[in-house]
């Protein structure tokens, strides 16, 4: 016995009194929940923009290693609510969480710039004025996602509102016909009409549904990662590596 916690002691003397290396940077989750292209396109191989953007921020920092973990929004609600995130949490906007003060949490600058396209077929253009422009329409939209101005004319049966589990299913809904719009995020349409060489079937309203951007939500109790990240994320969209990531995912 005596032995034992002998060999413990001095395994913890060592671990403890050695100096720091690159390799002993602290580890920091990056949470994420849209589970869609160009963000994440395979969880087991870890690929996506989302897993690109850790990449690049360990890359950048001395101090921690980022590393992504996909989280179902639900679970992130959560785990927000009970102050469990231990990390940051990517790809977000402070609307989407009540939070346009920025009060609750720490944000930081705009990491994506992105927009919610209403989407019809090439052959049947349709140019989306408001919300209003929508009744009598069928819409197709991802399943458990807001859209603002849009759902209260659902619930007043306006507006047909079909739901899927994906972006890319609604594009899919949109091309056989079972709605007549959809609604979909654009970096998402670019890379899909891209690989599935959909650039010929679809049309884009002019006027989008939502222009917006993705930042990084910290909570306050992670202010050290915030403090850190600030001037790592402050130039992002200036910075070459950043933009040739960005150009590698459409």
């Amino acid at each position: 016995m005596y032995i034992k916690r002998s060999i413990i002691l001095t395994l913890a003397f060592l671990v403890f009194s050695s100096p720091l290396t690159a390799k002993d940077k602290i580890l920091v989750p990056v949470y994420v929940y849209h589970l869609k292209p160009p963000y994440i396109l395979d969880i087991e191989n870890e690929t996506g923009l989302y897993y690109d953007f850790s990449r690049y921020l360990s890359h950048k920092s001395e101090r921690y290693e980022f590393y992504t973990i996909y989280l179902p929004r639900k679970r992130v609600d959560i785990y927000l609510n009970r102050k469990m995130v231990d990390g940051i949490l990517l790809g977000v906007n402070p609307t989407w969480f009540q939070d346009q003060a920025r009060k609750k949490y720490l944000w930081s600058t705009p990491v994506f710039y992105d927009q919610d396209e209403i989407i019809s077929l090439a052959t049947k253009p349709f140019e989306y004025l408001g919300p209003e422009s929508l009744i009598d329409k069928s819409l197709g939209g991802v399943l458990g996602f807001y859209y603002q101005g849009i759902d209260s004319l659902v619930s007043q049966g306006k507006i047909k509102r079909k739901n899927a589990h994906s972006e890319t299913s609604v594009l899919k809904m949109i091309l056989s016909k079972r709605v007549d719009l959809g609604i979909v995020s654009r970096s998402t349409y670019l890379y899909l009409s891209t690989n599935e060489n959909w650039e010929d079937k679809f049309h884009l309203s002019l006027k989008p549904h939502d222009i917006f951007t993705r930042h990084v939500l910290i909570p306050h109790k992670n202010k050290a990662i915030y403090d850190h990240i600030t001037p790592l994320l402050s130039n992002i969209k200036d910075d070459p590596e950043w933009q040739r990531i960005l150009k590698k995912h459409h």
